[in-house]
């Protein structure tokens, strides 16, 4: 009798709702298993997204969901799908997927969050136009429990669990490839992995996340500025992790960070509150120093208890032990929209070769400032983009014939290590000699980013044509495009030389002028963004034969 009541209890057990039995009479539980067909009767899904989607659509606010997932690689973004990922309409950003989740669980069904991996593999220009995005959360009150987030787009994924299911990364050269964005409150993640390089973003745009015994690897611009970081790892491969934090700023307690950085590591780029407290460094490098901010702000509170750096005691003091060094402001200088004979022309254009990238010139603030470039090209003086498209240019005389010019200009990107502007997206800088400025003709060197280079840019020549622009030569890569950055553009005869020097490195272009005009304009024409991916133009010299 005994055992028929058992198995009585047992089959009635079976058929009740699946939030009943729960470990909490209050959840409702969802199932992730990328083995299992969809049943959502059952509430089994073979795919993260349709859970989620799931759990967006059943909400109930008095319920916390519960959504476990099986051991395997759920990608939410598909890897083998050719189409370039684009925002929509009313987004800034391309999402791999945007739900709206409150009181909501997401656990890893094992103790080891490398056998519970919720993937994509998109970037800036590789795979998608725009930082893509694995996940936008809208709601409070989410919990993320052994699981590796990961965007694989530089990064290869190695699943031991499987091996079949492990990928090689998307490209080498490092783009913003961004993990979790979301607008909420009370984020929490224990035992989880946040992997990706630049713009990592785990539950950025929640305003409290605390991680408990998670490890991060990134660049720069990477981390949650409203984190408190407990028992926590992290890898640095390049020197600021936070762009800024909150106003209550960051928080580390008992935390293990390895830099991978050459010199000095700083915690942000610009200056902002972080605190920690018995963290561990270690660093490749035996004399590499750390340093809370570039420029330190004393409004700004810095704290380090009971840290170490390679096993010695290490204190980075809260405050500058110096006075703030007074920054000069950056001077606007007046449009000069018109074309005149002899005359410099100052204003913002949209050329015609950016015309797939969505942006558009802006006539409400100058387009040039005068002063001190920043990072890359701190100390550096000279005329500054201050609006996307900035563009100068300098009309010959109407009644005098120009013959042979050269053109030799002094500049430094504010990109310090060669990349040269933003992102991939028809970010340039021409220099052009030999100019008609009425009609935008003439020829040209110009300094590309493109997505096969990270530390790099492109360079090749160019011809105008009444404003249609094309390449005269093949494209080359180069690493002289930051400091120090010395051009001769030289016209002589039916031949275009271009002369690029840093240093003591030197790289030479040519090629041949097939349209032989008598014209002596300069035209110099910036697409990057400005801040801190602009270009300092620090002198102009033209001349002629």
């Amino acid at each position: 009798m005994r055992k028929s009541l058992v198995l009585l209890l047992s089959m009635c057990l079976f058929f009740l709702p699946v939030w009943a039995q729960s470990r909490d009479a209050a959840v409702h539980t969802i199932y992730v298993d990328a083995t299992k067909e969809t049943d959502v009767d059952r509430c089994v899904f073979s795919s993260v997204n349709e859970a989620l989607r799931y759990a967006e659509k059943y909400a109930d606010d008095s319920l916390w969901t519960d959504v476990e997932i099986s051991p395997g690689v759920y990608w939410i973004d598909n890897p083998d799908d050719t189409e370039v990922r684009k925002p929509q309409p009313g987004d800034n950003t391309p999402y791999g997927l945007k739900v709206k989740l409150s009181k909501t669980r997401l656990i890893g069904m094992s103790n080891n969050p490398q056998e519970v991996v919720l993937a994509c593999n998109r970037g800036q220009t590789q795979g998608a136009i725009g930082n893509f995005t694995m996940l936008y959360i809208t709601g409070d009150d989410v919990v993320a429990e052994n699981l590796t987030f990961g965007n694989y787009c530089n990064v290869d994924l190695i699943y031991e669990r499987d091996p079949k299911l492990s990928r090689k990364k998307r490209a080498e050269a490092i783009v913003q490839a961004q993990l979790i964005l979301c607008d909420g409150d009370r984020y929490k993640a224990r035992n989880c992995r946040f992997i990706s390089r630049l713009n990592l973003c785990p539950f950025v745009g929640a305003r409290h996340v605390e991680f408990e015994e998670c490890y991060f690897e990134c660049t720069d611009d990477a981390l949650c500025g409203t984190g408190v970081y407990r028992h926590c790892r992290f890898t640095f491969f390049s020197s600021k992790p936070f762009y800024a934090t909150s106003p209550q700023g960051a928080v580390f307690e008992d935390c293990d960070i390895h830099s991978k950085v050459q010199g000095v590591q700083y915690l942000t780029k610009v200056s902002a509150p972080v605190t920690m407290r018995n963290c561990r460094w270690t660093s490749d490098d035996p004399s590499l120093k750390i340093e809370w901010t570039k420029k330190p702000n004393p409004k700004h509170l810095c704290l380090m208890e009971g840290c170490t750096l390679n096993g010695i005691p290490l204190d980075v003091p809260p405050t500058p032990d110096v006075p703030m060094p007074v920054t000069t402001p950056l001077l606007p200088m007046m449009n000069i929209a018109s074309v005149a004979s002899g005359r410099w022309t100052l204003d913002a254009y949209k050329p015609s070769d950016t015309k797939d990238y969505s942006w558009g010139v802006s006539a409400e603030r100058p387009a040039w400032c005068y002063g001190e470039g920043v990072d890359g090209a701190e100390g550096c003086y000279g005329l500054v983009p201050n609006v996307r498209g900035a563009r100068l240019m300098y009309t010959g005389n109407a009644d005098e014939t120009y013959q042979n010019q050269t053109l030799v200009v002094a500049l430094s990107p504010c990109k310090s290590a060669g990349q040269g502007f933003g992102s991939a997206t028809g970010q340039y800088l021409d220099l052009c000699v030999k100019f008609d400025t009425h009609t935008l003709t003439g020829y040209g060197l110009r300094f590309i980013r493109t997505p096969q280079y990270d530390r790099a840019v492109e360079v090749y020549l160019v011809e105008y044509e009444n404003g249609n622009i094309v390449p005269v030569c093949s494209p080359e890569k180069c690493v002289l495009f930051k400091k120090g950055c010395r051009v001769t553009l030289s016209a002589k005869g039916s031949v275009l030389t271009a002369t690029i020097e840093n240093g003591e490195q030197t790289q030479r272009l040519t090629a041949t002028m097939n349209h032989l005009t008598a014209f002596g304009g300069i035209h110099i024409q910036h697409t990057g963004t400005v801040g801190a991916a602009a270009t300092v133009i620090q002198s102009i010299n033209s001349s002629y034969e």
